[in-house]
């Protein structure tokens, strides 16, 4: 049956009976294929792939992935933070406003351009594999303020860095919004940062905790507490352009260097020099 529940038939040399049923050689290759390294075999599908599976799933892999169509016109994350920020400058009544109205409606978009782009596919595999990225550097969407970022986060983070280096993708997902808002680095300040001296605040840990045991090393990769300290020592300052309540507000990436942990940190027995947005970039 192909993506659509349709019965395909397929006219070639079978193999051997087996269990009174004769099933194409080809034809049992290009299944494996279609359903293990891709999402069950749209119409034609078996066909195109039956031929030589192993240059099929080559051809996916050897370009970058395109933008599916149907995420045209759909907006980024950015827009949709600043949205969210607008609205909390304004009040809780503004917030839900926004919230159940246009934020709402951006999720559903997502979630249908994400399905028909699944759907229609003709690279299966880099489906596949946005859904296995999306879910190791994973954001919920049972956040109401995360939940309109999940689509472009996979649009934004992920599909761009599907066949590249992992150094990219880890990098473009911690910068990433979603990631900000989902793991509360926005609401981390190092203690001796001037913002944290000026108003007594602290390290959030969670980005780091969950850097090192769920996207780089493991639960038992060797780290210990201190260095999840020192890696959310690195990592403040890293926040959203115009997360605090007065100035412009573009919703992107920023380093505020005001809420910096100064000083060296020691990270898994090496030593960084202070150097802001730098230590842990490194």
């Amino acid at each position: 049956r192909d993506r659509y529940g349709r019965v395909t038939e397929i006219a070639e040399k079978t193999s051997p009976p087996r269990n009174g049923i004769r099933c194409p050689m080809s034809l049992k290759t290009a299944f494996i294929a279609v359903n293990r390294f891709g999402l069950g075999a749209a119409p034609g599908e078996l066909a195109r792939a039956g031929g030589d599976p192993r240059r099929w799933l080559k051809a996916q892999i050897s370009r970058r992935p395109a933008a599916p169509r149907e995420f045209d016109g759909l907006p980024g994350a950015a827009d949709s933070v600043r949205l969210f920020l607008e609205a909390r400058r304004k009040g809780v009544r503004e917030i839900r406003r926004v919230a159940r109205g246009e934020l709402r409606r951006r999720f559903r978009a997502e979630i249908d351009a994400r399905t028909l782009a699944m759907v229609r596919s003709d690279t299966p595999l880099v489906e596949r594999m946005t859904q296995f990225w999306a879910n190791h550097f994973t954001v919920s969407a049972r956040r109401f303020f995360v939940a309109p970022l999940a689509g472009p986060y996979e649009r934004e983070a992920i599909r761009p860095h599907l066949f590249g280096r992992f150094e990219d993708m880890l990098l473009a997902a911690v910068r990433h919004p979603a990631m900000l808002l989902y793991l509360d680095n926005v609401r981390s300040v190092g203690p001796n940062s001037w913002a944290g001296r000026r108003r007594g605040l602290g390290l959030n840990e969670n980005l780091a905790r969950e850097v090192l045991e769920l996207h780089t090393l493991g639960v038992k990769g060797g780290y210990a507490q201190t260095d999840v300290r020192a890696l959310a020592a690195m990592l403040t300052g890293w926040n959203i352009d115009g997360i605090a309540r007065r100035g412009p507000i573009t919703g992107a990436f920023r380093f505020y260097p005001a809420a910096h942990e100064p000083g060296s940190k020691t990270l898994l027995g090496r030593s960084y020099p202070p150097g802001g947005k730098r230590e842990a970039e490194a």
